[in-house]
């Protein structure tokens, strides 16, 4: 296989299972690195990139507003840019990934950070 042809899953295979991972109980550490190696990935691979506020939305839900999240602005995000817990608390309490992303002036997404938990 040739080394560029392989550029990792495509958006439309990871960004639902990213969406089903928020979704989830975190039951174990092993879990949370799993949320967080995915959304590692969203981010490397800018499958948010270029996509507008209602489009985000429908991939992975509305989110929080940044200015709910001290992180994101010590990170240089807006307060109206979005915040998203990967994982929901369960068995295993601890703190749990996220992925923060930001819009340009236009409105569609252009950077992404994302709060590992390994």
């Amino acid at each position: 296989m040739l080394a560029g042809c392989v550029r990792g899953s495509s958006a439309a295979e990871t960004l639902p299972k990213l969406r089903a991972a928020m979704e989830r109980e975190v039951a174990t550490a092993d879990d949370n690195a799993d949320n967080s190696a995915l959304a590692d990935q969203v981010s490397r691979q800018k499958h948010l990139h270029g996509m507008t506020r209602p489009q985000l939305a429908d991939q992975l839900g509305p989110g929080d507003p940044c200015s709910r999240h001290p992180i994101c602005a010590e990170r240089g995000f807006a307060g109206s840019d979005r915040y998203y817990e990967v994982g929901r608390p369960g068995g295993y309490v601890r703190y749990r990934p996220a992925l923060i992303v930001g819009f340009s002036r236009f409105g569609t997404v252009e950077r992404t950070f994302v709060l590992r938990v390994d």
